[in-house]
């Protein structure tokens, strides 16, 4: 029987929408899957089919090599990248053209890790973290521990940390991947390795500490590392944040970092159970979703619905096949979209956990590690080889369009006033709909 758990502290309305907390602008992608992380987008006429020279506005060459998403805002869009003599780089872009705002080099370094080289060079640098923006500044966070702040009109460094100096060094077997959250007049990091784990909130304008709060739980091998980024609940007026690893997925009060809850069950057997996917709020805020992959495993990991009531949250329920691994699941309404690293898509119900349909989408093709992303009744499963498939949101799982454009594409795209970006390892496109 699944176990019902006191929530450890009451649902703060720690957030209200009144204060200026929600997004300045409707059309806006200002971090990692839009404001609040949820994926989803509220727009319309949102693109269906295109192709090198079909439907792209623009595309700009990127200097360096990096994963990061775009940060789109009203006039702007904001990446990282690191160059090939240690530079870490802030990029913004207009959006109207896609012409050069800012190159800014922030600082230099690599990223911290132990584990076996050919398993995360590849597709993974100290510019994997994407950045948050809002129109005045840039926060941007590196693998290196580097965190800044940039003004985003004259492009200077408002203030900067070093994470690993402040805090201690990181030591996660793939290197630090997360990225952080920006909400109110804070941005957000947590941190999660065998060594130091922690969740700390940080004033925006002046990087001033406002609270930091340990996150170690008792797990083994590689269960301590995530690379899974904060994500905000909100539930009427109120938000918390929350954050996916070492097995458990909990929930802290934006003001005060105390932790809300906490509940366990995504650890797996095998030393190599880390979580890379993020946690999913409903649209409710009643249902966080989370999952773990099993690599090497057959896909044999956890994806889980922790149903949260007014005094207490408890596992709804648990799914142990064809779980992503790196892909961040979205719900759109009351349907929850995976996708698998090697292209199985699953549709379930959020709240009963029945699966709607499940299909091989890739074909072959892939691997998916993109966050999916939806909007405008589409839901887009971007694979590393261009290859973007557009599936009908619904319960028949029909797919609207297969499109590839060239290009290495492990960063989750962006979608901001009716356009779609799509940032390759060298080359962002934004791609609009038939008008």
């Amino acid at each position: 029987m699944i176990r019902t758990i006191r929530v450890l502290g009451c649902f703060i309305a720690a957030a209200h929408l009144s204060t200026g907390v929600g997004p300045l602008h409707a059309d806006e992608w200002p971090q990692f899957r839009g404001h609040t992380g949820s994926g989803v987008s509220d727009e319309k006429n949102l693109p269906v089919e295109w192709a090198a020279g079909k439907r792209i506005v623009w595309s700009v060459e990127l200097p360096g090599r990096a994963n990061s998403s775009p940060a789109v805002t009203r006039d702007r869009i904001d990446l990282t990248t690191r160059t090939n003599d240690r530079g870490l780089w802030v990029l913004s872009y207009s959006r109207d053209d896609g012409e050069l705002i800012h190159k800014i080099k922030v600082g230099a370094g690599t990223l911290a890790a132990p584990g076996p080289e050919n398993l995360w060079a590849f597709r993974h640098n100290a510019a994997t973290p994407t950045p948050c923006s809002d129109d005045d500044h840039i926060w941007a966070f590196f693998g290196s521990g580097l965190l800044v702040c940039v003004d985003a009109a004259s492009g200077h460094v408002v203030w900067r940390k070093d994470m690993n100096d402040e805090y201690g060094p990181y030591d996660i077997t793939f290197g630090m991947g997360s990225s952080p959250r920006l909400w109110g007049d804070h941005v957000y990091v947590a941190c999660m390795t065998k060594g130091p784990s922690y969740v700390v909130a940080f004033d925006k304008l002046t990087g001033e500490e406002a609270w930091k709060s340990d996150r170690t739980y008792d797990v083994a091998d590689d269960h301590p590392d995530a690379y899974s980024s904060p994500v905000v609940r909100q539930h009427g007026d109120a938000a918390e944040l929350i954050v996916s690893g070492a097995g458990f997925v909990d929930a802290w009060d934006l003001s005060s970092g105390k932790r809300n809850w906490s509940l366990g069950g995504l650890t797996i057997d095998s030393p190599y159970g880390r979580i890379i996917a993020s946690a999913v709020p409903s649209p409710d805020g009643q249902s966080v979703v989370a999952t773990t992959g099993n690599p090497g495993g057959g896909g044999l990991g956890h994806l889980q619905t922790v149903h949260l009531g007014r005094d207490d949250a408890e596992i709804a329920w648990k799914y142990a096949r064809q779980t992503p691994d790196s892909s961040t699941p979205v719900i759109v309404d009351d349907l929850l979209y995976t996708m698998t690293d090697n292209g199985i898509a699953t549709c379930f119900e959020v709240d009963s956990g029945e699966i709607v349909w499940q299909e091989r989408l890739g074909d072959g093709a892939g691997p998916f590690h993109a966050a999916l992303v939806a909007g405008d009744d589409k839901v887009y499963f971007l694979g590393i080889d261009g290859l973007c498939i557009v599936v009908e949101h619904g319960r028949e799982g029909k797919v609207l369009a297969r499109n590839t454009l060239p290009g290495t594409f492990y960063a989750t795209p962006a979608i901001s006033d009716g356009i779609l970006y799509l940032r390759a390892y060298e080359r962002l496109y934004a791609i609009g709909d038939e008008s």
